[in-house]
């Protein structure tokens, strides 16, 4: 016997929000739940329910800015969460932040030199459809809605309407990248919008010391260059401008005062000085070839002296740096470079009257006369 089944109909929105799992409940990752169980539709005829298996060929673009974390990223989120079971197979990249999602729906946040993981007690803000369960300066990340495919974050005013729309989306959870000035009055999924609750705090992060070095001292090289390229970042330079660095010369660093010089493979050049903390990395691209006469690179004054970093002949091996009122300082050349720190003296308001005496191996002066 033949029993003619009506047409398919699609459930409300309504219906369908409800069926969503609780933001706090964790499926079993061998368990679909209901709600979101691909295959399985639910019909009513003549008063007898009957399941009918189809394909879902929704899309999920978001997936394919999902990738695997390393077991390094893994374990800098452990260890700014204080929990050695945290686990993460799934992470998406912005520029050179990256937020890793565990298995239990926690966000970490990873930058060159800081972890981020949500406050100890902090619980996520359930919206009207999904939920927010971390908030940085950065990124805001939780549940979307069921069947979701964008998502923004969107501040309104009675004077502006500002949104960030750089967002990864699955089913599972998504991640925005925020301007650090945002306050966020609601939330965009799809053509949906979903209001913030009024006065709901949103799950703040905490940000802590964290280097992809694997050394905990802030001021060796790798970390302080590393430190530097997020602060240019935040100034607005691109991803491409700051990967790869690898520190050259570094002078003051016993202090927590003076200048640091990279490289990428010795082709390309940057600087970093620091004054109780790094500055943002400079680099330093169509550098004009060595010459004897030694030229400025970089250089800022701090309150032990000017901290300087030069570029002078590809012969020279020292350079001895003499001021009108204060002994010679003496640096090593690699490479035509040289760092140093000159001792703060009345009347240098000008680091081109600096006199300059660069030696070669054998000792033999290549260059005497004032700084370019």
């Amino acid at each position: 016997m033949t029993i003619g089944l009506p047409p398919r109909r699609e459930l409300p929105a309504d219906i369908k929000e409800r069926m969503r799992p609780d933001f706090t409940e964790v499926p079993s990752r061998n368990h679909i739940p209901l709600a979101v169980a691909a295959g399985v539709a639910l019909l009513i005829a003549g008063g007898v329910a009957i399941t009918q298996s189809v394909t879902d060929n929704s899309p999920e673009p978001g997936r394919g800015r999902v990738t695997v974390p390393s077991e390094q990223d893994v374990n800098r989120c452990r260890a700014a969460m204080k929990d050695e079971t945290w686990k993460s197979t799934e992470m998406v990249t912005f520029g050179l932040y990256r937020v890793l999602i565990s298995e239990n729906g926690s966000f970490c946040e990873l930058s060159g030199s800081t972890a981020g993981v949500v406050a100890p007690g902090a619980q996520p803000v359930q919206l009207e459809a999904g939920s927010i369960a971390y908030r940085s300066t950065r990124f805001i990340a939780g549940v979307p809605p069921l069947g979701a495919l964008t998502a923004r974050a969107r501040e309104v005013s009675s004077a502006a309407s500002r949104g960030a729309t750089e967002a990864v989306v699955t089913p599972d959870f998504f991640v925005i990248h925020t301007p650090s000035s945002l306050n966020i009055t609601e939330m965009v999924f799809d053509d949906r919008t979903v209001p913030v609750p009024s006065g709901a705090s949103l799950p703040p992060a905490v940000i802590s010391d964290s280097f992809e070095s694997g050394n905990s001292d802030p001021w060796t090289p790798a970390n302080i260059i590393a430190r530097c390229a997020d602060n240019a970042y935040a100034q607005g330079r691109s991803t491409d401008e700051l990967r790869g660095w690898e520190p050259l010369l570094w002078t003051g660093v016993d202090r927590h005062e003076g200048v640091l010089l990279a490289h990428r493979d010795r082709r390309e050049w940057a600087t970093c000085t620091f004054t109780t903390r790094p500055d943002a990395l400079q680099p330093h691209p169509g550098l004009p070839a060595a010459e004897n006469k030694p030229l400025i690179v970089g250089g800022s004054f701090g309150s032990n002296g000017f901290l300087l970093a030069g570029r002078t002949s590809q012969a020279a091996r020292t350079v001895e740096l003499t001021t009108a009122s204060a002994s010679p300082v003496t640096a090593d050349v690699t490479d035509g470079f040289f760092v140093a720190t000159l001792p703060q003296v009345d009347g240098l308001t000008d680091p081109r009257t600096i006199q300059v005496t660069a030696r070669d191996a054998g000792n033999q002066v290549v260059y005497r006369g004032p700084l370019g």
